[in-house]
């Protein structure tokens, strides 16, 4: 009964969680003026120096001043540069629940991950923990994950390293010890557990046969 109480607590907190994220994805940006936010994480991502540039020297042994003129253009850099900061830290710039309707997509994404996450441990501890708490489960389970060890130790000592000729193939991919070890282990698996289901099948028509 306790363990119940806890799980539908933490289902709740995680179900609150969620209504949560899910709001203020959608809602917290009605909360601010996001065009001037726009703005202002874009000249704090990218500002732009007012400085003017040194003139360069120009040649006044030029024949006439039109020369003059068409030297210093071509030679004059821009008064704007873009500077591109190596590390930018926007709490400079901005206040935390800006920063939090900022980066909102980047909250509901980490969000989802761990909901993914509580989603696996749950889908193994909860099992086990049923498992755990049944003798007779766990022993039946026990005897399965050793004859399927079993199994598989057997597949793995008939199968072979061979390699296969392979009709109208000039290649090398079929060559590898390892990898041709491995496919004949998973083919004699294969093999073993389709005569065991073949088995099986022909047992329970030919016994409920004679039982008639």
């Amino acid at each position: 009964m306790a363990f119940s109480k806890i799980t539908r607590f933490i289902l709740y907190v995680i179900a609150g969680i969620s209504l949560l994220v899910v709001l203020h994805f959608y809602v917290s940006p009605k909360t601010v003026n996001y065009d001037e936010l726009e703005m202002r994480v874009e000249a704090a991502l990218n500002p732009v120096d007012m400085t003017p540039a040194a003139l360069p020297a120009v040649d006044t042994t030029a024949q006439d001043s039109t020369a003059i003129e068409e030297v210093a253009s071509e030679s004059a850099p821009p008064t704007a540069a873009v500077i591109a900061p190596a590390d930018v830290n926007l709490k400079d710039y901005l206040s935390g629940w800006e920063r939090m309707v900022w980066f909102r997509t980047d909250i509901a994404l980490i969000w989802a991950y761990i909901l993914v996450l509580i989603t696996l441990l749950a889908s193994i501890i909860f099992p086990l923990i049923a498992v755990i708490s049944n003798t007779k489960a766990l022993v039946r389970l026990l005897f399965v994950l050793a004859g399927a060890a079993v199994l598989v130790i057997i597949s793995y000592l008939m199968s072979s390293d061979a390699s296969i000729d392979i009709i109208g193939y000039t290649g090398t991919e079929n060559s590898d010890p390892g990898t041709l070890k491995m496919i004949d282990t998973v083919l004699f698996v294969t093999y073993i557990l389709f005569g065991m289901a073949i088995g099986s099948i022909l047992y329970a028509i030919i016994s409920k046969t004679f039982k008639k």
